[in-house]
């Protein structure tokens, strides 16, 4: 069966979260159910200082990771994660509290998960076993062809945000779930 992915993609700082955002208002005006994560950056001397993640299904959020350092946190190039952060994220994308979800969400993919770290056996659990979902992954553009051949998963559409608007594929996001 041919997976139902969606990636959404630019380079760092191009506003990808911001995209996916517009997107699940738009998906949920339309009585869709979003489940998954999204990964919202916080900005302090003009540099990304944290993010935290929040679960789209329940919208509760937790600090995931930062630029201070802190005891007991992995540090993933000039970030530390929160292992409460982590443990969140993994029941966020938990398949059995996925079910109900017409589509899931995961933001961001990256290193940390070609390193078989962050999401990576979540991603897994979820492409083995929710194949009839569709999902959204959120992919810098240069760790597209990598994330692709990792998780061996062909997309069914590639989204640049900067070159795209919301509103087009959250069209194209309800047309598939209606054919779904």
């Amino acid at each position: 069966m041919k997976h139902k992915i969606i990636i959404l993609t630019g380079e760092q700082g191009s506003g990808k979260t911001t995209f996916l955002h517009e997107m699940i208002f738009g998906l949920a005006k339309n009585n869709l159910q979003v489940g998954g994560i999204l990964a919202e950056g916080f900005w302090k001397n003009y540099e990304r200082d944290r993010f935290e993640l929040i679960d789209l299904k329940s919208n509760n959020r937790i600090l995931y990771c930062q630029r201070e350092p802190k005891d007991g946190w992995e540090k993933l190039r000039q970030f530390y994660i929160n292992p409460d952060g982590q443990k969140f994220g993994e029941v966020a994308l938990d398949t059995n509290y996925l079910n109900n979800a017409d589509i899931i969400v995961i933001d961001e993919i990256g290193p940390f998960e070609l390193k078989g770290k962050g999401w990576a056996k979540a991603i897994e659990s979820i492409v083995k076993i929710l194949q009839e979902k569709i999902l959204i992954w959120v992919v810098r553009e240069s760790l597209l062809i990598e994330v692709s051949d990792h998780f061996k998963i062909q997309p069914l559409n590639i989204y640049n945000v900067e070159k795209v608007c919301a509103e087009n594929v959250v069209s194209y996001v309800i047309q598939l779930c209606q054919n779904n």
